[in-house]
């Protein structure tokens, strides 16, 4: 058969169906091409996103107050004060029963504008509470020495007030109150020396340098040192104990401040470790009490195995918050159903002492059954994000809801978290200590304040007193610690 033949041998048919294949093949291209050019959009738009976060991330590191600012815009922020019912509120005195120093009149004869004649002349007061002018007080301690024969020895006098027996040269030193207030802006309040020096100097005419100031602190908390010892046994001896971390610095050196507290003692700690260690040095090994933490795993070595704990829902919360911003379609349920979880947890908590007890055990189980559904490990959740966070709350699965059953036992964190505030100020403005002994310097005198502060003892009085020969301070350790009895439940047992 010839090639002619051969290239006209097609049927009409042949072509049209070779057509209606051709039309599908390029139909079907077509839908791939706009399903790839949605992807390629979608990925610009992430793209786009990950480089304005990049820019974002880099704008801040170059900003050092960046860290405090909000990252998302509140609508409705909280209003600020003390909620209802909670902490201690007390008005301002009345004008009437405070002492007047002086009264000044200001006369009104006639009209300022016009001098004419006044009618129906009313009388108003005014109160202004204010600093007086201080002039330091100088106090000169006369004290005796003579030999005794019989003890082979000189003695000598000291009176009561008196903080040190040091004369000649080194007999002209600053007094108790001045060193008490210098170390409570410098260790509670994050004021460095030489703003310390400059408001002392200013206020009072105190001349004293940065060096003089941490000298002074340096022998004040060897006076407080027993009473740091005092509240460490203390501590340990708490039935609940809120525990966090930051990071600190002991000349270049790397080191982290840590603070055990509750709502009698806090005690801080500067070590240059964040191991588990450093938990069992400052609470002990035989610690009876539930430690309430983050999630970090220091809190969660084997040493700590048999210790009761607390973690911070807050902080889970917080987590889930993220993943919710981050996740869409069915992997956004997972966090949406623990949120609720946690959240009705915190609301049972609340009503505790409005519900009889059966009632409650009963609505706590039914919280308890339902975070073990959501975390059961043969529930298989395709989202990754999703998978390790039920991995971490089955790991922390016992210290989840503790918090329903002891009432002492606060759900959060907060309380540590509020504690180390002053320190993150003070390593922002002051650069933490040069030197270990600065480090333990700042841990003692921190951990006695804030403790006066807890127990609304007036700080100045309590150093004056720790510091003076008769002095006797009030006991910042309560006669009876708190203790409490846990209650058998199922969260223990898990």
């Amino acid at each position: 058969m010839s090639k002619g033949h051969q290239r006209h041998s097609h049927s009409p048919e042949m072509k049209t169906e070779e057509i209606r294949g051709l039309k599908e093949q390029l139909s079907q291209a077509l839908e791939i091409i706009q399903k790839q050019q949605k992807q390629i959009e979608r990925l610009q738009q992430i793209v786009e996103q990950q480089q304005a976060e990049i820019e974002d991330l880099k704008r801040i590191g170059k900003r050092q107050a960046a860290p405090f600012a909000r990252r998302h815009w509140v609508e409705k922020p909280r209003r600020p004060g003390r909620k209802c019912g909670q902490g201690k509120f007390a008005r301002r005195e009345l004008p009437k029963v405070v002492k007047i120093h002086e009264t000044k009149e200001a006369k009104l004869d006639g009209c300022p504008e016009c001098g004419g004649h006044l009618q129906a002349i009313r009388q108003q007061e005014q109160y202004v509470t204010d600093i007086p002018v201080v002039e330091v007080q100088t106090t000169c301690f006369v004290t005796y020495s003579g030999y005794c024969p019989e003890c082979h020895k000189r003695v000598r006098s000291q009176h009561p007030d008196q903080t040190s027996l040091a004369t000649g040269a080194a007999g002209v030193m600053v007094g108790p109150r001045a060193k008490g207030l210098a170390a409570d802006l410098k260790h509670r309040l994050g004021v460095s020396y030489g703003k310390v020096s400059e408001v002392l100097n200013d206020t009072f005419g105190l001349q004293v340098s940065r060096s003089g100031w941490c000298q002074a602190d340096q022998k004040l908390a060897h006076t407080a040192q027993p009473v740091y010892v005092e509240l460490l046994e203390a501590i340990r001896r708490c039935s609940v104990v809120n525990a966090d971390e930051t990071g600190w610095r002991i000349g270049t050196l790397a080191a982290w401040l840590w603070v055990f507290t509750n709502q009698e003692v806090t005690v801080y700690a500067i070590r240059d470790n964040r191991s588990s260690d450093v938990v069992i040095d400052v609470l002990g090994e035989e610690f009876k009490g539930i430690l309430t933490t983050d999630c970090y795993l220091a809190y969660d070595d084997r040493k700590l195995k048999e210790w009761l704990k607390q973690k911070c829902v807050g902080h889970l919360l917080k987590d889930l918050k993220e993943m919710k911003e981050s996740k869409s379609g069915r992997a956004l349920h997972f966090a949406r159903q623990v949120t609720i979880v946690l959240q009705e947890a915190l609301a049972l908590k609340a009503e505790k002492t409005r519900l009889d007890p059966f009632t409650f055990h009963q609505r706590a189980q039914e919280l308890e059954s339902h975070l073990d559904l959501l975390i059961a490990p043969h529930r298989r959740l395709s989202d990754r994000d999703n998978a390790r966070f039920a991995k971490r709350l089955r790991k922390h699965r016992p210290h989840l809801l503790r918090f329903l059953y002891v009432d002492e036992l606060e759900a959060t964190n907060n309380l540590a978290e509020r504690m180390l505030r002053p320190a993150v100020i003070t390593r922002k403005t002051n650069g933490c200590n040069r030197n270990r002994s600065g480090a333990m310097t700042h841990a003692i005198l921190a951990s006695v304040l804030v403790t006066c502060r807890q127990h609304a003892i007036p700080i100045l009085d309590y150093l004056v007193q720790l510091q003076q020969y008769g002095g006797t301070p009030t006991s910042l350790v309560t006669a009876t610690p708190l203790r409490l009895d846990i209650p058998a439940s199922p969260t223990f047992e898990r």
